[in-house]
């Protein structure tokens, strides 16, 4: 192998491994294991195009938006807002109501540091949710019409760590994925949530996800739309009557008892999603 050839070997598996998307705008699983697309009642634009439902999770590497070379000037939404083209039956626009806990599945695509199956390093700098003002896109990352609802919390990583910060999950951040090393190097589902405001007017409105994995990196973004209930009560009935779950979010962590990365629970403690 030339040096080359040796050099690209090993820069663009990293590369790669770099690259994240929202994949669901609204999982019923927090802090879940595995990826279940039957989870997800919402999905960002273009998902369809995409095929991030029925594609190998983690794998649409093309959806990822990263806002390279100029992030204050480059198109801030991997496609342009159409609410009549970027969702279809298969791939349902959300619908969440005030103060609701969404949760939001992403691949990790090797982007985590733990300790049991890779090195500490692996960097997490910034997580933050945005709803846009107005019915347009933003022009770009510093646009005035992004309005900061959430910071999702930074993953703990580095050398001088114990091993123990990288182990422990749920984490706060981007590398919340507990099966990060059964998956490795590149699908482990993780998951965020944020809460949607309570003096956020009802309507339709588009949300923005931003995440940063170095301080060298331009930001990945993920946009997408959603119609806004004042009540559940009320964004139950259209999930009825669109033919959807109305279940309540659960936490994994809460309903099984995990000892040593292993569910103990009895049989029986299934969560029924329909």
């Amino acid at each position: 192998m030339n040096l080359l050839a040796l050099t690209l070997a090993v820069v663009l598996p990293a590369l790669a491994a770099a690259h994240s998307w929202i994949v669901c705008t609204d999982y019923l699983e927090n802090n879940g294991w595995y990826w279940d697309e039957a989870k997800c009642r919402g999905w960002p634009r273009s998902a369809a195009r995409y095929n991030l439902r029925y594609g190998r999770f983690g794998r649409q590497d093309e959806y990822a938006h990263r806002l390279d070379d100029h992030p204050e000037s480059n198109p801030l939404c991997e496609t342009a807002r159409n609410d009549n083209t970027e969702y279809t039956d298969n791939t349902p626009m959300a619908a969440y109501y005030l103060g609701q806990k969404v949760v939001l599945p992403h691949p990790t695509n090797g982007h985590v540091a733990d300790a049991r199956c890779t090195k500490k390093t692996a960097k997490d700098i910034e997580n933050l949710m945005f709803v846009v003002d107005g019915d347009e896109d933003p022009c770009c990352i510093d646009s005035d019409k992004l309005i900061q609802i959430m910071d999702m919390g930074v993953s703990p990583y580095g050398e001088n760590i114990p091993d123990e910060l990288t182990t422990t999950y749920p984490k706060p951040g981007f590398q919340n994925a507990p099966k990060f090393c059964e998956n490795l190097p590149g699908n482990a589902l993780a998951t965020y949530n944020f809460t949607i405001p309570m003096d956020l007017a009802p309507g339709r409105h588009t949300f923005v996800w931003k995440w940063i994995r170095t301080r060298t990196t331009n930001p990945f973004t993920s946009c997408w739309e959603a119609d806004v209930f004042s009540t559940k009560a009320e964004r139950d009935a259209h999930y009825l009557a669109t033919g959807r779950s109305t279940a309540d979010m659960w936490d994994f962590y809460e309903i099984n008892n995990i000892v040593d990365g292993e569910i103990v629970d009895p049989p029986g403690n299934e969560i029924i999603t329909g």
